[in-house]
């Protein structure tokens, strides 16, 4: 038995550390509507359908939680929308401005175009992160 926890003790820095995303969506008239969410986890892959996760889940609120559970400690940025109509899709107008709430993680905003990975990016360690997006 000591065999095995010495074992355990110098196998411990080996094994994985998972960390937990909190996001926390703010947004007037959320409740009902459907909040698409994008993790992504570089520069290049920014935006695109390469997603780390996406996930989908109703808004139950003003204010909505979502939780991650065990996500590797890297960088990560968050897109997200709140799909009124259930489309699964941002819709925009003749310009391309958004028609529905969006956000990314740490509020990153331009009055023209989206942000860069830098400006949205975060870390994740072995314990909790919380990103609070305001969809506008």
């Amino acid at each position: 038995m000591k065999h095995i926890a010495i074992l355990a003790a110098l196998l411990l820095p080996f094994a994985s550390q998972a960390g937990e995303l909190k996001l926390v969506f703010h947004g007037e008239g959320l409740v009902g509507q459907v909040l698409m969410v994008a993790l992504f986890n570089s520069p290049e892959t920014f935006l695109s359908d390469k997603t780390v996760l996406a996930l989908k889940a109703e808004a139950s609120g003003d204010a909505t939680t979502l939780i991650i559970p065990d996500l590797k400690p890297g960088k990560y940025a968050i897109s997200a929308f709140a799909d009124k109509n259930h489309n699964e899709k941002l819709d925009t107008n003749f310009v391309g401005k958004p028609k529905e709430l969006y956000g990314f993680s740490n509020d990153a905003r331009h009055l023209v175009g989206t942000p860069d990975f830098a400006e949205a990016s975060f870390d994740v360690g072995d314990g909790t992160v919380t990103q609070s997006i305001h969809l506008q």
